[in-house]
């Protein structure tokens, strides 16, 4: 399509963000949600990466004027040469240095210290520093953090795609996105708008999918030992205590009492939900079988579950791998994943007979409404009762299918 002269001035502007209006070949008027318009040009430098050059603001650069200037650069890079990488080249020379203090490593460790280390909780901070600091990103955190791309993000988004971790992709978009929408309006950097923004999530995540383990299946699953010891020990935790999979992953020795069977979280250890940046203090009463499992497991200093990786504990993708290349190639059952034996285990708790009181403060929810405002007992004994009657139950379950075998 062309954009027409007269239409220009009444181009609508975004209530956020930006929107491209292609003028063809490349060219695009793109309009900003403080009503700024400027002309950018779009084209790929000799290796193939898509790169744009930022011509000028409209009227400034009347629609003409911005045609000739993107057909004069069009037929230097078909010469070879790459006008953004010249530009970048050009301010460094100036500045007599690089572009090192205003990359996007440095907008995103800015980021970490200033914002992120304030306002999500212990769990999220690691979550973010570990994908906006690993070794996939580096590429992009080298550009100046003002000239990243919406298709430098998808490149960058298609390495991790290319290790199939599709949930990983939505992830790391998200939070390069909200690094952006926390540097913008504060002009960090240079930035003023969020390159993230424009680019739709790639894959659909199942939130809504209610998928749990009936007792045929668990007998299946727990009846042997399948995977690394690690990883069977950790599976067995989530759906003993019905505790989520990464708080089960981060578990440290220090919050667990094996004398008096309880782990103790404390205030910031859980993610936050909805508008909690953290969750308060919670207790989970452990089954006997559980206790067994965590004496069974070596060391008793650090995380349970120590990794290798840099935060220093197992990581959940470890444990989702467990599950598809050992359990899952040897047990005929639909897909599950870790989360899914935490709704087992709620489902289950249910099923027995367990008041739904007791099984929300069991898996730790908050309940908001005015009875939950005004009761604050914290139904420790029944939940130890309700979780050691479950971690029977799986136990005859797994010992059913280990005799039928």
């Amino acid at each position: 399509m062309k954009l027409d002269p007269n239409e220009i001035k009444r181009l609508p502007i975004p209530e956020k963000g930006q929107r491209d209006y292609p003028d063809g070949r490349g060219l695009n008027l793109r309009i900003f949600d403080n009503g700024r318009r400027t002309w950018v040009l779009r084209y790929r430098n000799r290796q193939g990466i898509q790169r744009k050059k930022t011509l000028g603001d409209f009227p400034q650069m009347s629609l003409a004027q911005a045609r000739k200037e993107s057909e004069d650069l069009r037929s230097d890079i078909r010469a070879g040469a790459d006008p953004a990488e010249e530009r970048r080249q050009e301010r460094a020379a100036t500045r007599g240095r690089d572009d090192s203090g205003n990359t996007l490593g440095d907008l995103i460790d800015l980021y970490l210290t200033q914002h992120a280390a304030r306002e999500l909780s212990p769990t999220s901070q690691r979550e973010y520093k570990r994908v906006l600091t690993g070794d996939d990103i580096q590429k992009l955190r080298a550009i100046p953090a003002a000239e990243v791309t919406d298709f430098d993000v998808a490149n960058w988004l298609d390495t991790i795609e290319a290790r199939r971790s599709p949930t990983m992709v939505n992830r790391a978009q998200s939070y390069l996105s909200a690094v952006y929408t926390w540097a913008a309006p504060r002009r960090r950097m240079g930035v003023i708008s969020n390159p993230v923004r424009g680019l739709p999530r790639r894959h659909r995540e199942h939130t809504g999918e209610k998928r749990w383990l009936h007792d045929d299946e668990l007998a299946a699953v727990f009846g042997k030992v399948r995977c690394a010891p690690w990883a069977d020990s950790a599976l067995r935790l989530i759906v003993l205590t019905g505790q989520r999979p990464g708080e089960v992953l981060q578990m440290r020795w220090e919050h667990v009492d094996l004398d008096g069977a309880l782990w103790s979280m404390p205030a910031g250890y859980r993610k936050g939900v909805g508008r909690r940046k953290s969750m308060p203090a919670h207790d989970v009463p452990l089954a006997p079988q559980v206790v067994e499992i965590l004496k069974a497991i070596e060391g008793r200093r650090g995380y349970v579950f120590a990794g290798d990786t840099g935060s220093g504990f197992k990581e959940t993708q470890q444990l989702n791998r467990a599950i598809k290349r050992r359990i899952l190639s040897d047990v005929e059952i639909p897909a599950f994943t870790p989360h899914d034996l935490r709704r087992t285990a709620s489902t289950h708790l249910h099923r027995a007979g367990t008041p739904r009181h007791v099984v929300e403060k069991t898996l730790g929810h908050i309940d908001g409404s005015v009875a939950g405002v005004y009761d604050r007992h914290a139904y420790t004994e029944e939940r130890r009762a309700a979780l050691a009657d479950w971690a029977d139950r799986l136990e005859a379950l797994s010992q059913r299918s280990a005799a039928s075998e």
